[in-house]
């Protein structure tokens, strides 16, 4: 078996360039079939001075809130009432666009809105209210001596 084309010399490319088929073919088959042992990759050696581009500094974008309620919300929300006590609802929305609110007090995901908890069916409320019991692990040999007692109940 031969693993490498190396080891063939130039007899696969003459053989090829030629159109000598039945000698190409032999020297394939000789081959390895496993592509793997014979292909050499030669890749790139890692950079050392690699560059970090923060695209949010280089356009000036602020990152995305979170839907939570944060430290100084209350003063923002302060601000869009004020804004929207003066100049009516325009200049709320502008406000918001600038400086968004919250979207919720929390960021919980389990935490369920009390119109979605009174909707829920009893048995939904009970499996939400306790922890998932974990499954015990199948013993096979267990069933083995099951259907041996079973086996001598009939007898």
């Amino acid at each position: 078996m031969i693993i490498n084309e190396w080891q063939l010399n130039t007899k696969l490319n003459t053989a090829l360039q030629h159109t000598h088929r039945a000698d190409f073919a032999l020297y394939l088959a000789l081959l390895s079939p496993a592509v793997d042992e014979f292909a050499e990759f030669f890749t790139p050696e890692p950079q050392t001075d690699v560059v970090k581009h923060d695209i949010y500094k280089q356009l000036d974008i602020k990152k995305c809130r979170p839907f939570e309620l944060m430290d100084g919300d209350i003063d923002v929300l302060a601000q869009h009432s004020q804004a929207f006590i003066n100049n009516g609802f325009a200049q709320l929305k502008l406000a918001s666009y600038l400086t968004p609110p919250p979207l919720t007090q929390f960021n919980d995901k389990a935490r369920l809105d009390s119109a979605v908890w009174q909707n829920l069916s009893l048995h939904s409320r009970r499996r939400l209210e306790q922890p998932l019991q974990p499954k015990p692990k199948a013993d096979p040999a267990a069933l083995y001596e099951v259907l041996q007692k079973l086996n001598d109940k009939a007898a």
